[in-house]
């Protein structure tokens, strides 16, 4: 990372200070707010451009049966304004369908200023990351919400010790393998904080405002649960989970592809490693003495899947 100096995080934590905290729950919906439509009635593809004219420039090619999100009503008689991997933009109505089961739930994530203390509690540290001044921690807890096990993440970022920003993640623990997962992206010059959430999706979160840059929902790109990762020094990350194809997403919050690999006995994935632009994802699939190995190739493509034996 870029060194700081300790004179110009001081003054960003004076600015910080006056600042809105990243709140992952919904705005209030007004009544131009319609929200997740699909993308339908066309051959191949609907483009997203930077504003609500046909001349306008392309942001990307969305595809047919594609999730857009937070779409909302404009003066524009022909386009919507929506959401797509992380960019917003104009897409023609005539190419939308509304589709309100894919409308993520409300999250009950909150952000505030913890202590370290307050992150840490009583649960298991996943995450102690630090560069110069600036570190970052993370645990991971469970409690009980009306009889039903919860999952709970709470990060934390500090400079040279006192709280900068602070979130907490919860979701229904509905499934066998965990949903919850944080770890560091971005680029060894830029680094942020990712975090993975098996019910909703990818989103990087910004190291020092704590507000969310862009995520990556399951609707258009599923991620599974118990995640292995990976992010090589482009800010490329890789990411596998049980009951999803392994997927590579952009820095910029883009899929760059996801493999085609049947997953029904791929469970339970504890480490990816890149080397030599191959992707090597280890499953434990129930084996007791070794696990599965899948190589991808740099375009997601399958080279190999072996037992490995310990």
């Amino acid at each position: 990372m870029k060194k700081i100096t300790a004179f110009i995080l001081a003054l960003l934590l004076l600015t910080l200070q006056g600042l809105a905290l990243a709140d992952r729950i919904p705005e209030e919906k007004d009544r131009n707010y319609i929200g997740a439509m699909q993308v339908a009635y066309c051959k191949e593809y609907v483009t997203l451009r930077e504003e609500p004219s046909k001349k306008a420039d392309s942001l990307a090619q969305v595809p047919l049966g594609a999730i857009v999100y937070s779409v909302r009503q404009i003066k524009s008689v022909r386009f919507y304004e929506c959401e797509y991997e992380g960019q917003t933009g104009y897409i023609l109505k005539q190419y939308l369908r509304r589709a309100p089961e894919y409308e993520p739930p409300v999250s009950s994530a909150i952000s505030k200023k913890m202590t370290m203390d307050e992150v840490i509690g009583k649960g298991e540290k996943v995450l102690e990351w630090e560069d110069y001044n600036i570190s970052v921690a993370a645990a991971k807890d469970s409690i009980m919400i009306k009889r039903v096990k919860n999952e709970v993440m709470r990060i934390g970022c500090f400079i040279d010790g006192e709280p900068l920003w602070g979130h907490e993640e919860t979701v229904e623990a509905v499934r066998p393998y965990p949903m919850l997962k944080v770890f560091i992206g971005g680029t060894p010059d830029d680094p942020q904080v990712m975090l993975y959430d098996g019910g909703y999706g990818l989103t990087m979160i910004d190291l020092l405002s704590g507000k969310d840059k862009w995520t990556v929902s399951i609707a258009n790109c599923p991620l599974g649960d118990a995640a292995a990762t990976a992010v090589d020094e482009l800010g490329n990350c890789y990411i596998a989970g049980t009951g999803a194809y392994p997927a590579a997403i952009s820095e910029n919050g883009h899929v760059i592809w996801q493999a085609e690999i049947d997953t029904e006995e791929l469970t339970d994935p504890y480490e990816m490693e890149l080397k030599n632009d191959l992707v090597f994802v280890k499953y434990r699939c129930g084996m007791e003495n070794g696990y599965k190995l899948v190589t991808l190739d740099d375009m997601g493509d399958v080279i190999e899947i072996k037992e490995v034996t310990e």
